[in-house]
């Protein structure tokens, strides 16, 4: 299904089909940002129609959704970010983590399995208050402040951002 196919059948349909969850799950698999925003959108116009108070039936089960069996729908068959979108004012927020994936045109917010993928490597501290690191996805070079966690580019003496090389062991000039 297309994404104007999708919001048509959240939109307009009284059944949840079988065909919009495999849709959504396919998409899913990606755990680009988009493809999770996408999923969450489409939920939340199934979930805004259950509490005006439309009928919609489950297509496989024939059950009939109310908001109680939605909720535990979308817990059980989606991930907690899409859950916690869908539902964010009922209960506190997970932490989701995201990190950097190079693509055409730019960089992609992609869903990380866990908290521990750093998105800054350390390079070097050159006193206790500031550290040299650089971000993964782009090896541009920050400054991070330690004690409040800011992170600044590092812009050099030309004006211009610089990138780390890794095999050189310098900042190179972007």
């Amino acid at each position: 299904m297309t994404p104007d196919e999708l919001y048509t059948q959240a939109k307009e349909s009284s059944v949840l089909s079988q065909e919009v969850t495999d849709t959504l799950l396919e998409s899913l698999e990606y755990s680009s940002i988009s493809f999770l925003n996408q999923a969450v959108e489409i939920l939340s116009v199934f979930r805004a129609r259950l509490e005006r108070g439309d009928r919609i039936t489950v297509e496989d089960s024939g059950d009939v959704l109310n908001l109680k069996i939605f909720r535990k729908y979308v817990e059980n068959t989606f991930s907690d970010y899409i859950y916690d979108h869908v539902f964010a004012e009922e209960r506190e927020q997970k932490r989701s983590y995201f990190h950097l994936d190079a693509c055409e045109g730019g960089y992609s917010l992609v869903l990380a399995e866990d908290g521990k993928q750093n998105l800054f490597e350390w390079i070097s501290s050159p006193n206790e208050r500031f550290s040299f690191v650089y971000m993964k996805a782009t090896n541009i070079v920050y400054i991070k402040n330690i004690r409040t966690g800011d992170y600044f580019p590092f812009i050099s003496e030309n004006g211009k951002y610089c990138r780390y090389d890794k095999v050189q062991g310098m900042l190179v000039e972007v």
